[in-house]
C-alpha cells in the first residue's frame, strides 16, 4: 500500500513515514514498538510532555481591561476599582467536575489524550492519517459519570464571577500605558491564573489639550484685551485658581501662544517635575467701528506707538474712480457666469478655500 506524500502535510507525520516508513504511520511509530503513543509523544501531546520532557502548568493569554481616565485623575493620581467578569475553578468541585474524583475516568477512546488518529482512504491504494480531537470527551481526555457531575458546572470544572480588583494610577501617567497585574485574570483548571493588563485611556478634557507633559489652553481675547493688556482667572486640574495676565504695553496677536512655566503635567514615574501650560489666544475682532471719533483715536494712539504721524487722506485726485469694499456674499461670484471661468475640480477647490478662509472681499464703485 503506498501513501502519497502530498497528502503528508504535517512536519510531524512526514518525520515518522522517513523514519519508519508506511508501516509506521499504520501501525503508529513502527519498530519501536510504542504504537500510538509515540506518535502522541512526537506530537507534544504525550503524557510526558513530548521530547522536551516534562512541562509546567500552561498559563491562559493575558486579558486587556480598559480603564478611562479623566486628566484630573492622571494630573492628581488616583486609587480606583475595577470590576470585571472572569472565568474560576469551580468552588463546588475545585475545578474535578465531579462530586469525588472516582466521578472522573480516562476517556477509552483517546486513551486520556484528548486527540486520536485517524486514517482515511484517500483513493485505491492511498490512505492519510492526520490527529483529530476526541469527540467522546471533547479533547478533554476524560469523561465524568452523569450521575457523579457536579451539580454546579455540570462537569465544566468552571463557573464565572464578578471580580474586583484595586488599580493604582500614578501621577503623570500617559495616555495608553499599559499596567499588568499578575494573576488577576482567570483561574482555569490545570493552568497558572493569567494576568490582567489595565491599559489607560484618557478622556477629553473641556478646558487642556494633552501634549506629553504639556498642557494647551485656547483663550478668547478682544482686540482690545490684545492691544491694551488683559488678565483672566484660570482653575488648574488640582483646583488651584491662578490668575494671568499680560505685561503692561504687550500686544498678544492672534494666534500666538505664550508660556506659563511649569505649570503643565506631573512627569510620569518623576512627579516633583512638571512641564509647561501654553496659552493659545485667539482674538475676536469687530465687525465694525461706527463712530468717526473712535476711529480717529485709534489711529493716531496706533501711529504714536510705532512712532508716525497719523496718515492724510489721500487726494481723490490722484485716482480715477473711487470703490467702497462691501463683505463677501456668494451673490457676487460670478464662477458660472457665461464667458467667465471654466467650472471644473480646480474652480471647486478655489472656491472652498474663498469661503473658509474668508479673505477674498467684494467691491462697488461709486
Amino acid at each position: 500500500m503506498t501513501v502519497a506524500y502530498e497528502v503528508l502535510m504535517d512536519a510531524d507525520k512526514r518525520r515518522i513515514y522517513d523514519k519508519y516508513g508506511e508501516k509506521g504511520l499504520q501501525e503508529g511509530g513502527g519498530g519501536r514498538g510504542g504504537g500510538m503513543g509515540d506518535i502522541f509523544e512526537m506530537f507534544g501531546m504525550g503524557g510526558h510532555g513530548g521530547p522536551g520532557g516534562p512541562r509546567g502548568p500552561r498559563k491562559p493569554k493575558a486579558r486587556g481591561v480598559r480603564k478611562e481616565c479623566t486628566l484630573e485623575d492622571l494630573y492628581n493620581g488616583k486609587e480606583d476599582q475595577l470590576e470585571f467578569e472572569r472565568v474560576i475553578r469551580c468552588k463546588d468541585c475545585n475545578g474535578v467536575g465531579g462530586s469525588d474524583p472516582t466521578a472522573v475516568q480516562k476517556c477509552t477512546d483517546c486513551k486520556g489524550r484528548g486527540m486520536k488518529m485517524m486514517v482515511r482512504q484517500m483513493g485505491p491504494g492511498m490512505i492519510t492519517q492526520q490527529m483529530v480531537p476526541c469527540s467522546a470527551c471533547n479533547q478533554s481526555g476524560e469523561v465524568i459519570d452523569k450521575a457523579k457531575q457536579c451539580k454546579k458546572c455540570k462537569g465544566k470544572k468552571i463557573q464565572k464571577e464578578q471580580h474586583k480588583l484595586k488599580v493604582t494610577i500614578d501621577k503623570g501617567m500617559p495616555h495608553g500605558e499599559k499596567q499588568v497585574l499578575s494573576g488577576e485574570a482567570d483561574h482555569l483548571p490545570d493552568m497558572e491564573p493569567g494576568d490582567i493588563v489595565v491599559l489607560v485611556m484618557q478622556k477629553p478634557h473641556k478646558v487642556f489639550e494633552r501634549k506629553g507633559a504639556d498642557l494647551v489652553h485656547e483663550k478668547k481675547i478682544t482686540l482690545l484685551e490684545a492691544l491694551t493688556g488683559f488678565s483672566f482667572v484660570l482653575k488648574h486640574l488640582d483646583g488651584r485658581k491662578i490668575k494671568i495676565s499680560s505685561d503692561a504695553g504687550q500686544v498678544i496677536k492672534p494666534n500666538s501662544m505664550m508660556t506659563c512655566v511649569g505649570l503643565g503635567m506631573p512627569f510620569f514615574k518623576k512627579s516633583y517635575e512638571f512641564g509647561n501650560l501654553f496659552i493659545k489666544f485667539q482674538v475676536e475682532f469687530p465687525d465694525t467701528i461706527k463712530a468717526q471719533e473712535s476711529l480717529n483715536a485709534i489711529s493716531t494712539a496706533l501711529a504714536k506707538s510705532e512712532g508716525q504721524t497719523p496718515p492724510a487722506k489721500d487726494s481723490q485726485d490722484l485716482a480715477d474712480e473711487e470703490v467702497t469694499m462691501q463683505k463677501l456674499e456668494d451673490r457676487h461670484k460670478n464662477t458660472h457666469a457665461e464667458g467667465g471661468k471654466t467650472h471644473d475640480h480646480h474652480d471647486e477647490e478655489e472656491d472652498d478655500d474663498d469661503e473658509e478662509g474668508g479673505q477674498r472681499v467684494g467691491c462697488q464703485q461709486q
